[in-house]
């Protein structure tokens, strides 16, 4: 394998300069209230450079989340496939709120979620696209769930993954405005439980 030049070592530190910098300002000030001149001020470059690299402020958000959501390929490859479709749901779910509660943390998810409320970013965005890994996997184990027998089949697949990832995201929500006492893996366990029993198929007398 080639390795890089000196032009390409360079792009790739200034690109990862500003991807720091633009999230290290986005916690300081808010979302909303950073220009890109201030990320390029900051990083003592050219507003054509950042635009080189992202097409917009959202696109540093979307990068780094996106590089999240290469964590739930390896934790499928870890769930016991002979598990019913729930169970699976349920621990993809945990080591995803564990993921998020020690590794991304707070500062971060609130960038996040600030973002996607913004008028800057596109209706379908990232946070809620059918594209993401994470809703896939979900979604494959619904299917399964409904053509086991496990899932009430009088609601869509797509109605049930709806559902489902809102568990995601209000629980993320719930933590975000609560202090540390809010137990992000314990809550999202019960809520999602909770929620998914109510689409489970009742067994017949």
């Amino acid at each position: 394998m080639n390795s890089l030049t000196t032009r390409q070592k360079k792009a790739l530190e200034t690109r990862e300069k500003l991807l720091k910098t633009s999230l290290e300002l986005f916690n300081k000030h808010g979302f909303e209230h950073v220009s890109v001149e201030q990320i390029t001020k900051a990083c003592k470059v050219s507003k054509g450079t950042f635009y080189t690299h992202f097409p917009s402020k959202y696109d540093v958000i979307l990068e780094k989340f996106e590089e999240l959501d290469s964590f739930y390929s390896t934790v499928e490859k870890k769930i016991d496939q002979t598990l019913p479709a729930s169970e699976k749901i349920l621990l993809l779910y945990k080591e995803q709120m564990v993921y998020l509660s020690t590794v991304v943390g707070k500062d971060l998810l609130r960038t996040v979620y600030t973002a996607a409320m913004t008028n800057q970013v596109e209706q379908n965005h990232y946070l809620i696209s059918p594209q993401r890994k994470i809703f896939q996997i979900i979604n494959s184990y619904i299917h399964e769930g409904i053509q086991q027998g496990e899932f009430v089949n009088d609601l869509q697949a797509n109605q049930m993954q709806h559902i489902i990832q809102r568990c995601m995201r209000a629980n993320v929500y719930d933590w975000l405005i609560h202090n540390e006492e809010f137990d992000l893996v314990t809550e999202m366990a019960h809520f999602t439980a909770v929620v998914l029993n109510g689409m489970k198929a009742q067994p017949s007398k």
